[in-house]
């Protein structure tokens, strides 16, 4: 399967699969910050809204998108890290442990080299072992922890922070 996967830029008439991709994410649960479904229009803003230095791509097969990336700047508010970027990673549950993210931060590692980024940074929930053996499988390498960092439910999760340089 995986020779039948396109790794490509997301276009605004994506924005409804890039949503289910997100939101079936979201609703698992405990795998990401995000505790509230993206409406489309939402997506469609947010797509519309990338600016140079950043980038959504989307894993595809047969017109079907199955895994979404993004790499954005840290921060657009302090000159002194432009050199950083965010990185994030969704993909639907039947189509995970296929090496369709690694295909897709491939490709976002690319982007972030071209575009003057020097390493990239993320955060990961503390109990999302499948998403920290894929990060640090990447080359990511653990900064620290940040306790009780995030509130889910009520609940409240530990954050590992991880990072990745790029030269």
């Amino acid at each position: 399967m995986l020779n039948d996967v396109l790794i490509r830029k997301v276009t605004v008439e994506d924005a409804r699969q890039v949503a289910d991709v997100m939101n079936s994410v979201i609703a698992e649960g405990r795998h990401t910050i995000f505790d509230r479904p993206f409406t489309v229009e939402e997506e469609t803003q947010f797509i519309s809204s990338l600016g140079s230095r950043s980038v959504l791509h989307v894993a595809e097969i047969a017109g079907k998108i199955t895994g979404v990336q993004s790499i954005d700047l840290l921060t657009d508010l302090a000159t002194s890290v432009q050199h950083v970027a965010t990185m994030g990673t969704w993909l639907l549950l039947d189509y995970r442990g296929l090496g369709i993210g690694r295909s897709l931060a491939e490709e976002s590692f690319r982007f972030a080299r071209s575009h003057g980024y020097r390493k990239i940074v993320i955060q990961v929930l503390a109990d999302n072992h499948r998403a920290l053996r894929f990060y640090r499988s990447l080359g990511f390498c653990d900064v620290g922890i940040a306790k009780q960092h995030v509130q889910l439910g009520g609940v409240f999760y530990d954050e590992v922070y991880l990072e990745k340089y790029l030269f």
